[in-house]
């Protein structure tokens, strides 16, 4: 059943012989009762919210809902319709537009008899349509004359008589065309407003995405925590055995240490107790002469044990928990990790600029996005103080979010025999001014790592999974040749296994390594070439990297994409735009990203770590990272 309009003020529904509809000013209906009983002369519309004061605004009868309640009710309640002509409370069953009468089945039989009325145009119920059941308005000073003309000066219908007399000098037009002309109007505002409605329900669709995508963020975010901090306990954890092992092989050589004085000051002990009985002996029986016989033994016996006395206590090691820098920790796990939000505004679909929106090559042109979402804290794990997020969602609603933590060089730990790092981050392949040796540095591996390595994910049987979020940074590497002579290493990047970053001179030589390496080639004279390195084993050469020629000067550009939860590894040539090589690998311990340079004399390298917010994402890249990946 269709719906009979309501008061928006007090929600009753209008019927037709109820109180009338008035318009309000937000085109919502209020009925008769609330306009002559409004508080204060204010009506508050309950639909809108919107507040209309009586004395500032007159309000008209809402005739275009009048002909709907009657619409209505004709359709759906005709027994409240009854014979106007006779008015004798019949049920009536159809309508007159000439007389404007409700005629009952009686009278609708009369009605077709007499010769004046069998000719007009007579409708049931059943076959009324909206906006048929009225007739058309006559003019109330010229009786049944019908209002044909609109005037625009006076904004009032009249009839024929009226414009020949009053109106015959006032803008008059015909009564149709003036109607034409409002409907396409009001045709024009329906439009606009449709359009605008169309509008907000693109927006509504948009915070709708934008609800699930926060809801699917925030889980994302739970997920991660949970393994940052679970990261953390295990880090704890182990730390705290490392503790008791350490304290327990200390307090097992303490021991063994005590033990053994406590048996030798047991047998001094014992032996001077023989002594002294044996002294006693003699007093008791001896005589004049064994007192001069044994004295000189005696003595010497006496003299033995008085020249090594014991102290009067023992002195143990003081062994206590050495907890400098608790409080600084414990302020620094206070303030780690933050949430932000980042909010950015589409205005024009049409004109978007950056390229967030790209067609993979490689993936069927599936239609692809990156959202990037900046200083993103929660890294996996955390390298630095920023990390840099993006997004692809593709066609099947999936996602893939890449980050970009903060990588930096360890200074402290480079082989300042044949590298050192400046002080504006670069990798260079020279020894520093000064040497600055010391246990903590690389001994072996001609170059340097990152600060802090790359935990592994958690053992599913333990904890949440956590999430396969890739990570990716890249090097920018300015090298030169200096001189002709052997084949050697000009500059490798790659991950290798924390227990063997330091177990040779390159990375391409450790047992559990992954790397792109530049060497001066034997196979492609003249020029340095490109391998990726798996464990020791090399692979495909790409040569032409750039010339081997003394003096020549080139800049080049290696990307990493890594994903431990999937156990993938890529490298990427991004001057050459192509993914040299993809690697699965079941990872055994945490990573360290590595970058090395080849020895002084041959060649000049800077190696410069761009990570974070300083990589520039472009749709290439994206496609490579996408690929790489897949």
């Amino acid at each position: 059943m269709d719906p009979f309009p309501k008061c928006s003020v007090c929600q009753q529904q209008f019927t037709l012989k109820g109180p009338a509809p008035y318009l309000l000013p937000c085109l919502h209906a209020v009925c008769e009762t609330c306009v002559t009983s409004a508080a204060g002369g204010v009506i508050s519309c309950s639909t809108c919210q919107r507040e209309v004061n009586l004395t500032d605004t007159s309000l008209q009868r809402d005739g275009v809902r009048q002909k709907e309640i009657f619409h209505l009710t004709a359709k759906h309640r005709p027994t409240e319709l009854l014979c106007t002509h006779e008015d004798d409370g019949n049920q009536a069953v159809c309508w007159c537009q000439e007389c404007e009468e409700l005629l009952c089945e009686y009278c609708q039989n009369m009605h077709n008899s007499f010769k004046a009325t069998r000719r007009h145009v007579v409708e049931t119920f059943t076959d009324t349509t909206p906006g048929s059941m009225y007739a058309e308005s006559v003019c109330k000073l010229h009786d049944r004359y019908p209002l044909e003309y609109f005037d625009k000066n006076c904004n009032v219908l009249i009839c024929a008589k009226c414009r020949l007399g009053e109106h015959a000098d006032h803008n008059v037009t015909d009564l149709n065309v003036a109607a034409d002309a409002a409907k396409g109007r009001v045709q024009e505002h329906q439009r606009n407003v449709s359009a605008y409605r169309i509008s907000h329900q693109a927006y509504l669709t948009s915070i709708s995405k934008a609800i699930n995508d926060t809801k699917k963020t925030s889980s994302d975010l739970k997920e991660a925590i949970h393994y940052t901090f679970h990261s953390l306990r295990t880090q704890l954890d182990q730390r705290e055995k490392e503790l008791i092992i350490e304290l327990e092989n200390k307090t097992k050589q303490e021991l063994s240490n005590l033990n053994t004085k406590q048996g030798t000051s047991e047998g001094e002990s014992e032996r001077c107790k023989w002594a002294s009985e044996y002294i006693k002996k003699i007093l008791r029986y001896a005589s004049n002469w064994d007192f001069l016989t044994l004295e000189s033994s005696i003595q010497e016996s006496a003299k033995t044990y008085l020249t090594s006395l014991p102290p009067d206590t023992y002195r143990s090691c003081a062994t206590a928990l050495n907890t400098r820098g608790l409080d600084k920790l414990k302020s620094e796990i206070s303030e780690f990790g933050s949430i932000r939000a980042s909010c950015s505004y589409q205005t024009d679909k049409g004109t978007q600029a950056g390229g967030s929106h790209l067609v993979d090559p490689v993936s069927k042109n599936e239609h692809l996005e990156f959202l990037e979402v900046p200083d993103d804290p929660t890294t996996l794990p955390r390298f630095g103080a920023r990390c840099e997020t993006y997004r692809r969602e593709t066609g099947t609603m999936t996602s893939m979010t890449l980050r970009c933590p903060q990588l930096q060089l360890d200074a402290a730990r480079a082989n300042t025999d044949w590298c050192h790092v400046t002080t504006d981050g670069e990798l260079v392949n020279s020894p520093p001014a000064s040497q600055h040796r010391h246990s903590g540095r690389l001994r072996e591996y001609r170059g340097t790592c990152a600060s802090t390595p790359i935990l592994l994910p958690p053992s599913p049987s333990t904890v949440t999974p956590a999430p396969h979020n890739p990570q990716y940074w890249e090097t920018q590497s300015r090298v030169g040749v200096v001189n002709e002579g052997w084949r050697c290493l000009v500059l490798e990047v790659g991950v290798v296994e924390e227990s063997q970053v330091d177990s040779e001179v390159f990375v391409c030589r450790q047992r559990r390594s992954w790397c792109v390496s530049v060497w001066s080639c034997d196979t492609h004279l003249e020029s340095l070439c490109t391998r990726v390195c798996q464990q020791r084993e090399k692979g495909k050469c790409y040569s032409n990297t750039m010339s081997d020629t003394p003096g020549t000067q080139a800049t080049l550009h290696y990307g990493v994409v890594l994903d431990v939860g999937r156990g993938r590894l890529a490298f990427i040539e991004l001057d050459r735009e192509v993914v040299l090589a993809k690697v699965d690998v079941e990872w055994r311990e945490s990573l360290l990203p590595v970058f090395g340079v080849g020895r002084p004399g041959r060649n000049t390298v800077n190696m410069k770590v761009i990570s974070g917010a300083d990589i520039t994402m472009t749709d290439t890249k994206k496609s490579l990272i996408y690929d790489a990946l897949n």
